[in-house]
């Protein structure tokens, strides 16, 4: 299988890979940077932005730009124009937090994790649901890094997970009113053997594909909880997986170089890159914020 990086770019944290196929490019982040990067697949050039604090994800608007959540709240962001605009606070009890993985449904809410900035350890997290309206509802508490959000084709299933638990859990999910309920354990990893369940991403079948951080693999899971594939990567730090490319068909796979050693980085030059292989199966798109 061909898995090559599509750019020369290389970063510490790469987070939150989304394909535009309006523009065939893929945003993503550097936490650590930080920074807001754009990789165009017509040219492999990628530009970058610094941002004024650490984001944690981003998402397409329905109309325009980009959905940035940084530390203290949410952002739109205009990429011709460059202007960063405030516009929702995170009510947050713990000023130690910073937002972490998040998606929109398909009516277009933003569903968004927060984790504690210095001591992933700590259950200091939230998880958020903000309307097209950017009012916000407390959904849950207590994690420490809240990731691997998805939702299965037919939208009547929620994913989510803490990476420090290792369980994947599985919702019935309500698309009208935006409501998850009936908590199940999906698929469990060992994370002391296979690294942390990571980010996570959808294809038309059904199938949840997430990558192992510190375990360097990429897995499919079926709807059934079945573990489909097991896919070896050229770093032991993938991120987070999107679908993308002309047919939905290539995964896009952001990674991170922090806490690599010399001889690490020497044997995975790849570390901090943004990956690319296809695979057999078509994506199941991601939706805007406020479609």
């Amino acid at each position: 299988m061909d898995i090559h990086c599509i750019t020369e770019e290389r970063v510490l944290l790469g987070e939150s890979p989304v394909f535009s196929a309006e523009e065939n490019c893929v945003y993503w982040i550097d936490i650590l940077g930080p920074s807001l990067l754009r990789t165009d697949l017509n040219n492999a050039e990628t530009m970058s932005w610094v941002l004024p604090s650490a984001p944690g994800m981003i998402a397409l608007r329905g109309f325009a730009g980009l959905m940035v959540a940084l530390e203290d709240g949410l952002y739109s962001f205009n990429p011709p124009t460059r202007k960063l605009e405030k516009l929702a606070p995170f009510e947050e009890v713990h000023t130690e937090n910073r937002a972490n993985d998040g998606k929109c449904d398909i009516a277009g809410r933003l569903w968004l994790g927060t984790m504690n900035k210095t001591d992933s350890t700590q259950p200091t997290g939230g998880f958020y649901r903000f309307d097209s309206r950017l009012a916000a509802t407390k959904i849950g508490s207590d994690y420490r890094i809240p990731n691997g959000l998805a939702w299965s084709p037919d939208d009547e299933i929620m994913y989510h997970t803490d990476s420090r638990g290792g369980a994947v859990y599985s919702y019935d999910y309500d698309a009208v009113t935006g409501e998850r309920s009936g908590e199940k354990e999906f698929f469990k990893f060992d994370r002391e053997k296979s690294g942390s369940v990571d980010g996570a991403a959808m294809d038309i079948e059904g199938g949840y594909w997430t990558v192992l951080y510190g375990g360097g693999k990429l897995i499919r899971l079926l709807p059934d909880g079945t573990l489909d594939k097991e896919i070896p990567l050229p770093v032991s730090q993938p991120t987070m997986p999107a679908f993308g490319g002309p047919e939905m068909k290539t995964l896009f796979i952001t990674t991170a170089a922090q806490n690599l050693s010399e001889q690490e980085l020497a044997e995975q030059p790849l570390a901090g890159g943004l990956l690319a292989l296809n695979v057999d199966v078509q994506g199941h798109p991601v939706h805007p914020f406020g479609c």
